[in-house]
């Protein structure tokens, strides 16, 4: 009796094999760090997997390491070799502030930075400012940390990083891009595949001298003179010249129209910041947290209490340095924006943020 031919059968087989060779591949190129050596360098997971690489090339020597992060107000006013300069050279500043980047972002980053955590004499977390605002914004829900993130990314890390996403059309994105990073990483792959050659040149230019052009960054040479705040009509009188995007920046920092308190900054902090903490529980690494210079010019102080600090700064070898430590910088002649301190303004900090930091760790 002849067996019967099930057409089905070929066509199953044929598909699992396809979806067996994609995993294979998609493993290898996206699971074994092979990738990450050649993203665009200007994309978000490049600029992180290109900072993370500086670190990892630099031989450990006898010189305590301080890792200063935060968005682009750290990467614009923080001169890592002038505030080694002001610490005597005894310790090794790396400015690793990323535009764009958050708490979240800065877990991971530090997480395979530092696997022993035991690296750096300081982690110093630039916040914008102490007091638990709320702003427009829901950090909570930043589908862009993915961007910034994907090359750290496990597929043990898939569920919690995606539950941590607001809303469910983010949460499933973000959890399909770290289950399988080709689908995250699609448009850099296709320009990959279409200028290989001046990809590959550039990234690893990059990688080779990208910290040299970091730490040669002078700073933005303007500043907003002129600038004044009428607090009772809360009307602002800008410079001569200054643009749309300069203008509404300054006003935003300035003058914020905060939303209705409803504890989401807490929330966030509480839940990202701990975890950077928790790293180095059992660690001679301190972590040491700051309040940017906030705006351009003195505002009114928050009344919404720093309820995160509270709780944070009971906890074993976390600090926080004084509010005022760079409040005088928050003024025109320190600021090109509403938000980066310009050329002078880095001056100032990056020598203050040196001599303090020298203090603290105990250098001599």
């Amino acid at each position: 009796m002849a067996l019967r031919h099930d057409p089905l059968r070929p066509a199953v087989v044929w598909t699992l094999a396809t979806l067996l060779a994609f995993l294979l591949v998609e493993g290898l190129a996206f699971r074994t760090g092979w990738y990450n050596r050649w993203l665009e360098p200007n994309s978000s997971a490049g600029l992180v997997e290109g900072y993370l690489s500086w670190l990892a090339q630099r031989p450990h020597s006898s010189t305590a390491e301080v890792a200063v992060l935060g968005d682009s107000r750290i990467a614009h006013g923080l001169s890592a070799p002038a505030a080694s300069a002001a610490a005597g050279n005894k310790l090794y500043f790396w400015n690793l502030g990323i535009a764009g980047t958050l708490p979240r972002d800065w877990y991971y980053m530090l997480r395979d930075a530092d696997p022993d955590h035991r690296r750096f004499a300081a982690i110093v977390l630039a916040l914008d400012q102490y007091s638990d605002e709320d702003y427009e914004e829901v950090y909570a829900d930043r589908i862009i940390d993915l961007n910034f993130v994907i090359g750290r990314l496990r597929l043990a890390d898939c569920w919690e990083f995606a539950a941590s996403m607001r809303s469910r059309e983010n949460r499933a994105h973000a959890l399909m891009g770290c289950l399988l990073k080709g689908i995250a990483l699609r448009r850099d792959v296709r320009d990959l595949l279409a200028t290989w050659p001046a990809r590959f040149e550039r990234a690893g230019a990059w990688r080779a001298h990208g910290l040299a052009g970091v730490d040669a960054f002078p700073g933005i040479d303007r500043d907003l003179r002129g600038l004044r705040a009428d607090w009772g009509r809360r009307i602002l009188t800008f410079p001569a010249g200054i643009d749309t995007a300069t203008r509404a920046s300054i006003q935003a920092t300035v003058m914020p129209h905060w939303p209705p308190h409803t504890g989401e900054t807490t929330r966030y902090r509480l839940r990202w910041l701990p975890r950077i903490f928790d790293l180095y529980r059992n660690s001679p690494t301190r972590v040491i947290l700051l309040q940017l210079p906030r705006a351009p010019l003195p505002r009114p102080e928050s009344t919404t209490p720093p309820v995160f600090l509270s709780i944070a700064l009971p906890r074993a070898g976390v600090a926080a340095l004084p509010p005022a430590t760079f409040g005088d910088l928050e003024r025109p002649e320190f600021f090109f924006d509403g938000l980066h301190l310009n050329r002078a303004g880095r001056a100032v900090f990056s020598e203050r943020l040196g001599r303090t930091m020298a203090a603290l760790v105990g250098v001599r």
